[in-house]
């Protein structure tokens, strides 16, 4: 009898799992033949850069300021790095772009482990790139706030913060007009659901590797239509990571679809996607325990399904690190440039 019943619940996960996986590659196949998105084999570097010396922050193009604003929607000091043309002047404006750290980084993260610094003066060397201001932003919350406003805790309202308080702060310091947002991992999330439900303050939305689909990632997307009736009690998860999500989100599955990137693009207003374009990269071996490449499939379909203007970047042997995004930071920036001049 036991016998019977170990085999009939090893078919049964052998069912689920094994199609589930075989319908993934099938999936993967079908996404790179599209007209936009982009297959780059393995490489050891994208571009033969030289480190700025000892991490000065500074160069012959540009200075970064570290900033910080007491704020009203979070109880902590909140900071960011402003990475500004060392010619700034205030009497002309200059796109501004926002990249948002992963889950546990930080703002220089993008500097030390993305070399974006690196990336960014060998684009203006070569004239690739036009000068704009570079916002990093600390997510706040130990690096652990997924850029939101919690649903369980008071005083950590992080999605008003940087709406509110951070852009604000950007324009009273700079003069700047056309912004992009992008970022990693939880930064990828957080630039995706700010871009989607604030689409009328960005031209450029970006993902390195994004958690832009909150069901993919916490559940299974396959119950998409039925989540929103779904309650998850707290107890259900001990993983601290969960547990997180839960007290920022919380139990419902109404709530959290809200907050879904991948549910929130088939919400936009025709009218305001006029003049905004999508980047989604991923590294293809960037799957379990988070299935990032999964993610990016769901989300460049979707995009594609509503005919947006997007560009998509598959990394052959890549995973979930900075060295992957050090390879791809040069090809947003100019990606960026070309529709924030």
């Amino acid at each position: 009898m036991y016998y019977l019943i170990g085999i009939f619940i090893f078919y049964t996960v052998f069912v689920i799992t094994g199609s589930r996986k075989q319908r993934m590659k099938i999936k993967i196949k079908r996404t790179i033949t599209y007209k936009n998105v982009n297959i780059i084999p393995e490489s050891k570097s994208e571009e033969n850069l030289e480190s700025l010396e000892d991490l000065t922050l500074e160069s012959k193009n540009f200075i970064v300021q570290s900033l910080k604003i007491k704020s009203k929607n979070v109880d902590e000091e909140m900071a960011y790095l402003a990475v500004v043309p060392k010619s700034y002047t205030p009497e002309k404006s200059y796109p501004v772009l926002y990249l948002l750290h992963g889950l546990r980084d930080n703002a220089h993260d993008w500097i030390e482990k993305g070399r974006l610094l690196d990336n960014f003066e060998l684009l203006l060397e070569k004239k690739d790139i036009g000068k704009m201001i570079i916002i990093l932003p600390n997510s706040g919350f130990c690096g652990e706030s997924w850029y939101s406003d919690f649903k369980k805790v008071k005083n950590k309202k992080y999605e008003s913060y940087f709406i509110d308080e951070l852009m604000l702060d950007v324009k009273n310091r700079f003069n700047v007009d056309n912004a992009g947002i992008s970022g990693f991992s939880m930064g990828g999330y957080g630039a995706f659901k700010l871009g989607l439900k604030h689409l009328e303050l960005f031209k450029v939305i970006g993902s390195f590797a994004g958690a832009v689909s909150l069901v993919r990632l916490t559940i299974n997307k396959r119950i998409t239509r039925i989540v929103k009736f779904i309650y998850l009690p707290e107890f259900l998860f001990k993983d601290q990571d969960k547990e997180r999500f839960i007290n920022i989100f919380g139990s419902w599955g109404k709530g959290i679809i809200k907050e879904d990137p991948y549910t929130l693009i088939k919400q936009l207003d025709t009218t305001k996607q006029q003049g905004k374009h999508f980047y989604l990269s991923v590294g293809s071996e960037d799957k379990e325990p988070y299935y990032m490449v999964h993610q990016w499939v769901d989300m460049v379909g979707r995009i594609k399904r509503f005919n947006l203007p997007f560009e998509a970047y598959i990394y052959k042997g890549e995973t979930h690190t900075w060295d992957y995004i050090a390879k791809d930071i040069g090809r947003f920036l100019k990606y960026s440039w070309k529709y924030l001049k």
